[in-house]
């Protein structure tokens, strides 16, 4: 397994898609620095609020996607799945070494939206007490929500061939978020619409102003994990090549 990481690492460390990652906070960044702010209310809460919506509603499972797609492009343009299963591991492990580094390159991605988020706050002086029990529960709500739509995305990753047509389905996907996310019933199983509603702060127990309970929010999301991730297991076991 350590190898498998190891060499996944090598494929993607050089490349372009590190400057993705800066793509979203910087958004926010500029966002945050130039809207108005309510002088009444906690100021902290309404930064993180609105840099959420930017963030986790539309860039973040689009990241997730792409992310997904790259991990798996050099084998699919060099033709190497053949070479790399015949190699002494199991396919499992493959499967599992590229999960977890998409996992990965999504908690940096976390990070810098986290570190946008305070140099923000500090710059302008917001006021009030940093909200910092909403600050865990987004930061590491908004990763673990991601985990299934890794799952899935690698999955789909590894059946199609074509770079291109993995992520334009997955932005046909992430299109529908603005409405899925206001429904009780489909938001909280549809896997695009998850990180968003995990990151927002949370409020007596309901997901910001969409009353999705916390506990809904974790169902959803541990069953569909489990489901994406046995599928692309079952997937990657029976893949041809």
């Amino acid at each position: 397994m350590k190898p498998l990481l190891k060499s996944e690492w090598i494929k993607i460390r050089n490349t372009k898609i590190w400057w993705l990652l800066t793509f979203s906070p910087l958004l926010v960044g500029i966002t945050g620095m130039t809207m108005p702010m309510p002088e009444e209310g906690p100021q902290w809460v309404f930064l993180l609020s609105t840099g959420v919506s930017i963030h986790a509603l539309l860039f973040l499972p689009l990241m997730v996607a792409v992310f997904s797609a790259y991990i798996c492009r050099y084998e699919h343009q060099h033709n190497a799945w053949k070479q790399l299963f015949t190699m002494p591991v199991s396919r499992r492990h493959v499967f599992m070494a590229k999960y977890v580094i998409v996992a990965l390159v999504i908690a940096v991605n976390q990070c810098l939206f986290f570190l946008t988020y305070f140099g923000v706050g500090f710059t302008r002086g917001l006021e009030g007490a940093i909200p910092w029990d909403y600050l865990f529960r987004s930061l590491a709500g908004g990763w673990v929500a991601t985990l299934p739509l890794a799952a899935l995305t690698l999955w789909v990753a590894l059946v199609w061939s074509s770079f291109a047509a993995a992520i334009t389905v997955n932005v046909i996907l992430t299109m529908p978020n603005m409405f899925v996310v206001n429904s009780e019933t489909f938001g909280p199983l549809y896997p695009w619409a998850q990180p968003f509603l995990m990151m927002l702060p949370q409020s007596e127990g309901i997901m910001g102003g969409f009353f999705v309970s916390v506990e809904s929010m974790m169902v959803a999301v541990i069953g569909g994990f489990l489901v994406f991730f046995i599928g692309g297991l079952t997937s990657i076991h029976r893949k041809v090549v």
